[in-house]
């Protein structure tokens, strides 16, 4: 065979060759296991484990340890610790990894950041490929996104300039339908009580709807947790004072709960504090009821309230995942290099479903004990090890799927219940009257299911999508070869 043929050929298999790579890995995504990680020896993720949970637990990874860039990620933990898979965002671009729920399709619904906006991603349990995607090119940092009404994506927004909101998507309608911006309500949010923090003068970090109509927002740097119905856009009720750093100092991810005399209850991370926080509503006013403590607790970023009474802590400068008795103690712990963010409990309703503390005959402060409490080499070898699992899928392959039961009822007493949260709420100073305004747009492809944010691109693995053009240089490479063998041989 002549040089030119030789040469050819030799093309058509490098071509060729990674194709083989892609499509083998691709036949293989979705049937791995904890088992799948390239590496042997012990998972160095496991801390404390006395008590193993009947279901695995969901947790993202925001990415950063200290000033440095680490991948952002979300990762799944089976009841023993070891990892089920992990859906690494950094390779599809991302820059933060932030809010973690489970739909009732059995797909999650994460919040992230790419190029300085936010991205709205749906992501398979069982295969964690994008099934949906949504660009948001005008909505800068979301901590938070929940699915409200069927076809409703409640959102903040924390955008640097001013503008920080909550706002409502439509999916159905593909707009911003309602929205509330914070500099519109300067009464009753004044700036100068932000503190020195420039255009992101808020920081609202968590929204979430707590009854039909009625949205709880955490402004962190105003040291407050608020109530805002949906219809009239006044507040309902308020935990914490700015400037006070006593009752929330800088919190994050609050969750709502009735205790069974239908006194509202808030449980929130209290970060700056080093604490997790229970307030209970008594007469109009709200007191501290418990608090978990202690044990090295470094700026806690979420707290669930599980069925059985415990609390789910993503612990964010510890670097760890906690499950904790209502007295304190540690019976389940992971680590989580580095920022742990928001935690999800798969069989468990989204946010917290469990019994308020009051209702457990647990009150006062707790002191948190039996934590691991991982050094530094012990995290890095953990970060090392989640680099190397293969596994992409969020589940266990023997998953029930997901749990659709309705959050926790009513809010007790307490007036202005905003039930007719509906969009056309009128047009005032935020501008809310469903004016069309976009705010998003469909990015890189998905499985090419239908997801809850529309149907995309196919994802590559087809033969006729992006793949195809090297299978095809391939095939001309080898035709052209035996093209040229065949002109010598008559030669």
């Amino acid at each position: 065979m002549g040089r030119v043929s030789a040469l050819v050929l030799c093309i058509a298999l490098l071509v060729l060759a990674p194709v083989g790579t892609v499509a083998a890995g691709a036949a293989g995504s979705g049937g791995t296991t904890a088992a799948s990680v390239a590496q042997s020896g012990p998972n160095p993720c496991v801390g404390t484990v006395t008590e193993e949970p009947d279901r695995a637990t969901v947790l993202s990874i925001q990415g950063a340890r200290g000033s440095d860039k680490t991948d952002a990620m979300t990762v799944s933990f089976a009841p023993s610790g070891e990892i089920v898979g992990v859906h690494d965002d950094s390779s599809y671009g991302r820059w933060w990894s932030y809010d973690v729920d489970r739909l009732a399709n059995g797909n999650f619904l994460l919040s992230v950041t790419q190029d300085r906006h936010t991205v709205i991603e749906e992501v398979n349990d069982t295969t964690g490929e994008h099934v949906s995607v949504l660009d948001f090119p005008d909505v800068l940092d979301t901590h938070d996104v929940d699915l409200i009404n069927g076809d409703e994506l409640l959102m903040n927004d924390m955008s640097q300039d001013g503008e920080d909101r909550v706002l409502v998507y439509n999916l159905t309608r593909e707009e911003i339908v309602w929205q509330y911006r914070f500099a519109n309500h300067t009464d009753q949010f004044p700036r100068d009580a932000g503190g020195e923090f420039g255009g992101d003068w808020t920081h609202n970090n968590d929204v979430e709807e707590i009854r039909p109509g009625v949205f709880m927002v955490s402004l962190k740097n105003f040291n407050q947790i608020v109530a805002i119905n949906r219809s009239t856009k006044e507040v309902v009720w308020t935990l914490g004072e700015p400037g006070n750093r006593d009752i929330v100092n800088r919190q994050h991810n609050p969750d709502y709960l009735v205790n069974d005399a239908g006194q509202p209850t808030v449980i929130v991370s209290d970060s700056a504090n080093d604490r997790v926080a229970e307030y209970t509503r008594e007469n109009g006013e709200w007191n501290l009821t418990w608090a978990l403590r202690g044990g090295n607790l470094n700026e806690p970023r979420d707290a669930d309230r599980l069925p059985n009474g415990n609390t789910l802590v993503s612990d964010r400068r510890g670097d760890r995942l906690l499950e904790v008795t209502p007295t304190g103690e540690v019976v389940w712990e992971v680590y989580a290099p580095w920022q742990p963010y928001d935690a999800e409990r798969l069989g468990t309703v989204d946010e917290s479903s469990g019994p308020t503390m009051v209702d457990e005959g647990v009150t006062g402060p707790q002191e948190m004990t039996g934590s691991a409490s991982p050094d530094e080499a012990a995290k890095e070898d953990c970060y090392n090890y989640i680099q190397n699992v293969t596994s992409t899928r969020l589940v266990p392959e023997d998953d029930p799927g997901p749990v659709t039961a309705p959050r926790i009822g009513e809010e007790g007493n307490d007036s202005g219940n905003g039930a007719g949260g509906t969009d056309g709420d009128g047009t005032d100073s935020d501008g809310e009257s469903g004016d069309g305004e976009s705010g998003a747009g469909e990015t890189d492809g998905g499985s090419g299911d239908e997801g809850i944010l529309g149907t995309t691109e196919g994802d590559g693995s087809s033969a006729f999508g992006p793949t195809a053009l090297p299978v095809l240089l391939g095939l001309l490479a080898i035709v052209l070869g035996a093209v040229a063998v065949a002109s010598r041989t008559r030669h």
